[in-house]
């Protein structure tokens, strides 16, 4: 398989790893570090009564984990028994379209949290 493939696939993977683990955060309540304006620090958790930003923890966790999954893609392609095998440009086309859709949806998923936890629904 040619460099540019395993990338290609790679970065595929990337995207939608960066998506799906950050719906994970919100499917699986996952506890992560926040950080307070006010007082400039990170803490574990809520404190009720002093604004925090969750955000940036989501954002960290989604990053490193479809980071994780892309370099381990990238890893058994590159090291894998697929030398000769080759990306055809449909396979190509599928892959990113997929990809895309599922990002998408991912995002969609991510308005609709957001929207709701708000009460604008």
């Amino acid at each position: 398989m040619k460099k540019s493939d395993i990338s290609y696939i790679a970065g595929c993977v990337f995207a939608v790893g960066t998506a799906f683990f950050y719906c994970c955060t919100m499917w699986f309540s996952i506890r992560l570090p926040r950080y307070f304006p006010l007082e400039h620090v990170w803490r574990w958790g809520k404190v009720e009564g002093s604004p925090s930003q969750g955000w940036y923890g989501m954002q960290g966790f989604a990053y490193v984990f479809g980071g994780v999954a892309a370099l381990a893609v990238y890893v058994l392609l590159k090291r894998g028994g697929l030398k000769a095998a080759e990306l055809k440009p449909a396979t190509t086309r599928w892959l990113g379209v997929g990809a895309a859709v599922v990002v998408v949806l991912c995002m969609g998923y991510m308005l609709y949290h957001e929207f709701d936890k708000w009460g604008i629904f």
